[in-house]
């Protein structure tokens, strides 16, 4: 029987076995916590560099041999959802850092975890693997660079977390079809819309964001995305663990339903360059039996409005404003806020432990 999507099987663990570089020996075992659904392919390709002896004397390539193997890229494709006991590895790899000090879950009380974009990610990697059935592909060391949250099809929440890694391999002996046969999954009842989700604007300088400072969106957009390097060395046939190459970028974009005297605040935002703060809250269903319910929540405590669009549609149709946001870093919390980084994520869920990073 030829293989098809439903048999596909894929598993994220924070690195926990030796350092980088080493190769497949880097790797570390997936299996329970570590499954996820992904809705499309991961995108990676392995990739050697194939040297030809281009040398004079013959009338023929007749010799090729290896140089390196390249970097690999990729994605984690899924739906985004609120069981936090899958998808806070990710968060921690992606933005870098994890609170020490997590609220934890007991018979009374919703564990919350936290997460800021670390000044590094040195050290901070995680295997990848895919089982396509026939063959089980490994990246043995994969840093993640961000990730991109949208709105999809009726509301649906997808976003994708972006990585590069040392390399594919497709015989290792640390993850083989008894690891993958353990992995367990996130509920698929537990996914995110928008309709879910309470996006809210207001002055820097301004008191703590209100129900009045909520705006109606129809389309939503989060990116954060820190450049990593890729270095081939000497001694070696992979890169080195990838370093920050550039400052890290955080945008928020949204889609207005209405052109009124709200959705217009940001053109004199932009024309004035004030300086906002925002949020964005998901809410859940509740948990269990306690009173409080799943949620995801993201605040930025320093942005700025770019360039925002207020197109005229032909035949007569509504105005549909877009608004963006440049998210930045600050020196101090702004009222209400707590992050001082670009973003700052707490997730509100059932995990019993916060992610090692």
């Amino acid at each position: 029987m030829a293989v098809n999507a439903r048999q596909i099987k894929v598993g994220v663990n924070i690195g926990t076995s030796g350092s980088w570089g080493t190769g497949t020996a880097n790797a570390t075992a997936v299996g329970t916590g570590d499954g996820h659904h992904v809705r499309d392919d991961l995108g990676i390709q392995m990739s050697r560099q194939l040297s030809v002896d281009d040398s004079s004397g013959q009338n023929f390539i007749g010799s090729v041999q290896v140089a390196n193997m390249n970097a690999v890229s990729g994605k984690i494709p899924l739906y985004l959802h609120y069981w936090d006991t899958f998808i806070n590895p990710l968060w921690a790899l992606a933005l870098g850092t994890a609170d020490t000090t997590p609220n934890a879950l007991s018979a009374s009380t919703a564990y919350t975890g936290t997460f800021e974009p670390a000044t590094t990610k040195t050290g901070l990697y995680a295997t990848i693997v895919e089982d396509k059935s026939l063959d089980i592909y490994e990246v043995p060391g994969a840093k993640f660079t961000g990730f991109e949250l949208r709105s999809g099809d009726m509301g649906r929440m997808e976003i994708d977390f972006n990585f590069i890694g040392d390399m594919q391999v497709e015989d290792s002996t640390i993850n083989t079809a008894t690891q993958t046969a353990a992995l367990t999954y996130p509920t698929l009842g537990l996914r995110a819309f928008l309709h879910q989700c309470v996006f809210r604007v207001n002055a820097q300088g301004g008191g703590a964001l209100g129900a009045s400072d909520a705006y109606a969106i129809t389309g939503l957009k989060v990116t954060f995305d820190q450049p990593l390097d890729t270095v081939q060395v000497g001694g070696q046939t992979t890169i080195v663990e990838p370093e920050e190459s550039a400052f890290p970028t955080c945008t928020i974009e949204v889609d207005f339903p209405r052109f009124d005297t709200k959705s217009d605040d940001f053109f004199a935002g932009h024309r004035g360059t004030t300086a906002y703060k925002a949020d964005l809250t998901w809410t859940g269903p509740v948990i269990g039996t306690l009173a409080t319910a799943y949620a995801l929540y993201m605040e930025f405590p320093n942005i700025v409005a770019t360039p925002p669009s207020y197109a005229v549609p032909a035949g007569g149709g509504q105005i549909t404003p877009k608004a963006a946001f440049a998210c930045m870093g600050t020196s101090a919390a702004p009222t209400g806020m707590t992050g001082t980084g670009p973003i700052y994520v707490i997730t509100t869920g059932e995990r019993s432990a916060d992610p090692t990073v």
